[in-house]
């Protein structure tokens, strides 16, 4: 059974009217890998600070190793932060970087050059530890954060959308190493990103924020195919909602279209289809059919996306690329299917 490393009670954080975060509460597990995700201003940032010590709760309680930390400095509460610039001295070395730190503590001449030495085998820099920040890579200077953050041995790692300064393929890149490097630290690490494929791809846990309400906590599989609300649904990915009614086996939206053969036990106003879960090709002969044009079609290589409009709904489709098969085009009629066992309910 995993042990709870970080416990916030009931925290609420507000600067004049505006509330920022509104009874948040949440537990973290030692050694997950744990990530705030949301859109720009729902409040993750600021969890994230609080948790560093950089900012005051109006009200709640915030526990770190079974210790009420409300009150502490940033360097009593025995955790580390990346930030998201980095936030590396431009005139020291990457050694002088990481072992800074240290410095300040008057520790050892020995155990400094031990714990640097180290990190920078830990994050692959041993080779580059007399450069400075500039003559570094966006990555390589990610690293030196990382290892200056880690040489201080915190109990908590918080990483401050890390990523977010990267061009797109050095940010894959990177979630890898962070990944790896999780999994050889195995210290309690927690990620904030507005982006999903990243939080989906390296957390084992999420918890998705709006507007300061935490919506939803868990597995990012589990969040994906179960949401509670139509909110976590499309900030997770692109989906289908129709909002209608249900009666005995019979969905019917509001401007009149129909979907039969749902499940009798199934309560909710609206239907949750995710555009992986509509056919080109019925896949037995219980699948409902369904007549709509294409209004518009994307070719992403791998996949092909269609918005259909039914009825005034529009539905996205997406559909596997393959050499034989027909791309439509806008305007044209096209017929698709969708299995009623895959629909959501909410």
């Amino acid at each position: 059974m995993s042990e709870t490393i970080i416990e916030i009670k009931n925290i609420n954080v507000s600067y004049g009217s505006n509330h920022v975060l509104k009874d948040v509460s949440l537990n973290i597990d030692n050694k997950d890998f744990y990530t705030f995700l949301g859109p720009s201003g729902c409040g993750k940032t600021t969890l994230l600070r609080l948790i560093a010590g950089f900012e005051k709760s109006s009200s709640g309680e915030l526990f770190i190793d079974g210790k009420e930390v409300s009150n502490l400095n940033p360097w009593e509460r025995d955790v580390g932060m990346v930030f998201q610039n980095y936030a590396l001295w431009p005139h020291m070395t990457v050694y002088k970087n990481i072992s800074f730190g240290l410095e300040e503590k008057k520790l050892d001449k020995k155990e400094i050059k031990n714990r640097v030495d180290e990190v920078l085998e830990l994050v692959d820099l041993k080779d580059l530890s007399g450069r400075y920040p500039f003559q570094l890579s966006g990555g390589q200077q990610q690293r030196v954060a990382l290892a200056r953050t880690l040489v201080v041995k915190p109990k908590v790692l918080l990483l401050d959308e890390p990523l977010s300064n990267l061009d797109a393929k050095l940010r894959v890149q990177m979630r890898k190493e962070l990944q790896d490097l999780h999994k050889k630290i195995e210290i309690t690490s927690i990620f904030v990103t507005h982006d999903q494929e990243e939080a989906n791809s390296m957390s084992t846990n999420l918890a998705i924020l709006n507007e300061g309400i935490v919506q939803q906590v868990g597995k990012p599989v589990d969040l994906y195919n179960n949401p509670s609300n139509t909110f976590v649904a499309n900030f997770l990915g692109t989906t289908n909602v129709i909002e209608g009614e249900i009666k005995d086996t019979i969905f019917k939206s509001k401007k009149g279209l129909v979907v039969k053969n749902i499940n009798k036990n199934a309560k909710g106003t609206s239907i949750l289809l995710r555009p992986q879960n509509l056919y080109l090709e019925p896949r037995n002969e219980k699948f409902e059919k369904f007549i709509g044009e294409v209004k518009t079609q994307e070719f992403l290589g791998n996949i092909v996306r269609y918005t259909i409009d039914i009825k005034d709904h529009i539905f996205v489709l997406d559909t596997l690329h393959e050499v034989d098969k027909k791309i439509y085009s806008p305007d044209e009629e096209i017929v698709f299917y969708l299995d009623t066992k895959k629909i959501k309910f909410l």
